[in-house]
This record gives structure tokens, sequence and C-alpha cells, in this order.
């Protein structure tokens, strides 16, 4: 999009030029006159057939197809009409299964798709019920679809869900992670400090997780003014 407005705003500057151009008071000394047209002319040619080109060469795409707006719309309710059977297949089928995890799970994932954060919450709260406790990703599932539905605010159920998902796996990065955000939601800033420094400290130094910690670190450390090193790490108290 800025790329596209940056090549507009400078091609409309050239065209407007084209016109306003040969209404200017040029006729005060002809040599005068002469030198500003030839500038002129140099000005646009480099506009036209070399600046705009180039930079939509460096950063377009010029292979992409024609994408317009009415097909985006369409597709955009194929899609919403494909998962909206989808749901009511998934629904008639747990209408007379309901203990099916795995279906429940389906369906929770599908309503999350298509924005129905609290249908989708209350699948994957059956997902775990009828199905493996010990699977971690229905946990986060369900914390992830809380936290949209508040608008990123992390709720006391999606806490509860976070735990659960250390109950089981105790070095969870993500997990972990949210949970510092949830202190800082809380007002307890120094709390979510002391949980993400526990957490910088058993990650690898390769994973990705520790790039986005140090720059949480990095950010509670400018707000609150102090050293994170003054701050003990503190695991998670479940």
């Amino acid at each position: 999009m800025i790329l596209f407005l940056t090549s507009l705003l400078l091609l409309t500057i050239g065209a407007l030029s084209l016109f306003i151009f040969p209404i200017l008071p040029l006729n005060r000394g002809h040599k005068q006159s002469k030198t500003f047209k030839l500038i002129y002319i140099c000005f646009v040619f480099f506009l036209f057939a070399i600046l705009v080109p180039v930079l939509y060469g460096h950063h377009g795409k010029m292979l992409m197809p024609d994408y317009p707006l009415a097909k985006r719309d369409i597709l955009e309710a194929e899609n919403q009409t494909r998962s909206m059977a989808k749901i009511r297949r998934l629904e008639r089928y747990l209408s007379t299964n309901p203990d099916d995890g795995i279906v429940w799970e389906q369906l929770a994932q599908t309503y999350r798709r298509t924005g129905y954060y609290d249908k989708a919450a209350n699948a994957y709260r059956n997902a775990i019920e009828w199905g493996i406790p010990q699977d971690i990703s229905n946990w986060h599932a369900l914390a992830e679809t809380l936290i949209q539905e508040n608008n990123g605010k992390i709720t006391g159920e999606a806490q509860k869900a976070l735990e659960n998902v250390l109950r089981y796996r105790p070095d969870d990065p993500k997990a972990i992670y949210f949970l510092g955000l949830a202190r800082i939601q809380n007002q307890e800033p120094q709390k979510a400090m002391a949980l993400w420094r526990y957490l910088e400290q058993i990650l690898s130094v390769d994973d990705p997780w520790l790039t986005v910690i140090h720059e949480r670190i990095e950010t509670l450390q400018k707000t609150l003014q102090i050293n994170p090193r003054a701050i003990k790490p503190q695991a998670p108290v479940l």
C-alpha cells in the first residue's frame, strides 16, 4: 500500500507538471527559460522513465496477477459459506456424539477462524473434557481464544488454562510469557519481570522465544527504571 501511494504521488506530480509548466510565466529572460525547460524535461524523464519503474521493480511484485476487490469479496464469501457448512455438519454430528473430543476440537478451530470466539471457547472446553487433558494444544487454544474474545485481556479463566499447560509442561515458554503479560495487566510489573527472568534462564540460546523475552525485559526495564538483575527470577506458582 505504501509503495502504491508513493508511486501514485510521483506520477501525479509529473502529470500535473505537464499541465502547469506551459502556463508558467517564463518570458523573462530567454536563456533562463531555456535552462529551466531543460531541467524540467530531465526531471520528468527521470520521474517517469527511471524512478517509478525502479522503485516498483525493487519493491513491487510485477508477476502477481490482478486481484480486484470484487473477487476478494467473492472469495471471502465463499470461504465463509464453506466454514458455515462445515460448522453445521460438525454440530449435527456432535448432537448425537457429544463425547467425541476430536470433533469438538475441529469445531472449535472452525468457530475461531470465523470469529465466533465465545462458541470456540465452549467447544475447546468440551474438547478438553472429552479428549486428552494432557494435550496442551487445546489448553493453549482455549487461553488464546479467551484472550481474543476479551480484546487482549487475559482473564482468570485464560490464566487457569495457561497454568494447566504448565502442569503438564512446566517449562512451556508461551504459557510463561502470557502469564507474565497477565501480571502486567494486573499492575504487577515486578512479578512479570521475575517470570520473564526465569524464562530467560531456562531457554536455550537458539530458542526464538528468547528474543521476545529480551525485548519485553528491556521495555519493562525502561518503564520501571530498575536493573532487571535486581529482581530474582521466579518460577510460576501453580
